[in-house]
């Protein structure tokens, strides 16, 4: 048996919402891609990329094949079941605060998902989790042509079913909704391809609205709180896996302001401003 094609966004409702109301530049939408990130990278190599991506553009996919996550980790999203999208901005930020662009996309999909009833929270430095269980990654990049741009991916799983998901620590807003009682799954496709598009609209409003803040501030220091409040990361036992290939395990204490996490480790405690974070149960 053929699967049934899931209805695609709708493209105009997010003009509306994002383009003609002038909150974004550009919006894009692909049937299929091999990594939204990887597409905006490749053309920020031509010499009218900042015209042609303008600061707040969007390019969304409605499936990704190829995408890569934090150490090069393969990630893919099933047609019309995740939210495939990367944004490009031009930052008025001090170099060393622009990772928290990250955390300030983070910080956006942790609200409108509890707008939902559905409880979220950031694990630092680049993950969205419900209950421990991820339901989102963002990825930012700097196109070496384009010093002044960052490009923020996020991946999204919202329809995914309990069978679907890429890992047993995953999970999906299709699940959290039936672990509240409810199930999506029984109004159709059509009301999954609405959940979709005004989820990612209404998560692009409030990241437009961050990064706005961001922006007249010239300073992350407007929702520097907010997203230190959102990190879950605090408190736990983690493991933080290094570039270098070595891992530590402690008690992470603190997020500073500069953005790096503190990990009490025997009794020493150690900063990182980079590192993949596992919470240890």
């Amino acid at each position: 048996m053929v699967e049934a094609r899931r209805p695609e966004l709708d493209e105009d409702l997010l003009h509306q919402r994002l383009v003609a109301s002038g909150l974004y530049s550009r919006l894009s939408r692909l049937r299929a891609t091999g990594s939204t990130n990887a597409d905006l990278l490749a053309a920020a190599e031509e010499p009218d990329f900042d015209i042609k991506w303008p600061h707040l553009s969007v390019l969304t996919a409605e499936e990704q094949t190829g995408g890569r996550g934090r150490l090069a980790r393969a990630w893919s999203s099933p047609r019309g079941s995740s939210l495939s999208t990367s944004v490009v901005l031009r930052p008025s930020l001090p170099i060393e605060q622009r990772h928290w662009l990250s955390l300030a996309a983070g910080l956006a999909l942790v609200e409108v998902l509890e707008e939902r009833g559905v409880e979220a929270a950031l694990k630092w430095p680049n993950d969205v989790q419900v209950a421990g269980r991820k339901i989102a990654g963002i990825l930012a990049a700097v196109p070496p042509r384009s010093p002044g741009t960052v490009i923020v991916g996020c991946g999204i799983n919202v329809l995914l079913t309990a069978d679907q998901l890429p890992t047993p620590t995953s999970t999906s807003l299709l699940v959290e909704i039936g672990r509240a009682g409810c199930d999506i799954a029984a109004t159709g496709a059509a009301e999954g391809a609405r959940l979709r598009t005004e989820l990612l609209a209404d998560w692009l409003e409030r990241f437009a609205g961050l990064v706005g803040r961001i922006q007249g501030a010239g300073d992350i220091g407007p929702v520097r709180d907010d997203i230190i409040s959102a990190i879950s990361t605090v408190g736990q036992q983690v493991r933080v896996e290094l570039p270098d290939g070595t891992a530590v395990r402690g008690a992470a204490v603190a997020v500073e302001n500069s953005g790096a996490l503190t990990v009490e480790v025997s009794g020493w405690r150690r900063t990182f401003a980079v590192g993949d974070v596992f919470h240890l149960r």
